[in-house]
């Protein structure tokens, strides 16, 4: 079960939104691919309403080195990297975001 919804959307914070049922962060591309994973990992985090040590590594799904680097590496188009971690859907994308939501009993 999810937990409590973050009350808004802001920068370097996950928030929710209920129009869409999806959780949000921001992340700057350009503070490197650590900043990528973190905000993975504290979406993820908010949705399931673990702490972060208590998420599974990111590794099991996804190698975490090679997800932040493809999305903070400069490019001409947009890319999104979709995956399925820990009981949540996610997506990441290289202008910033990240956008997930539980994945569906």
């Amino acid at each position: 079960m999810p937990a409590d919804p973050p009350p808004s959307i802001e920068s370097d914070h996950v928030g929710y939104d209920p129009t869409t049922g999806t959780y949000h962060a921001a992340f700057g591309v350009d503070r490197g691919s650590d900043a990528v994973v973190v905000a993975v990992v504290e979406t993820i985090g908010a949705i399931t309403g673990r702490e972060l040590t208590e998420i599974p590594p990111l590794y099991r799904t996804v190698n975490p080195s090679a997800l932040g680097d493809l999305i903070s590496a400069p490019r001409e188009k947009p890319i999104n990297v979709t995956f399925t971690h820990d009981g949540v859907d996610v997506r990441v994308s290289s202008q910033g975001t990240v956008v997930a939501r539980p994945v569906d009993d």
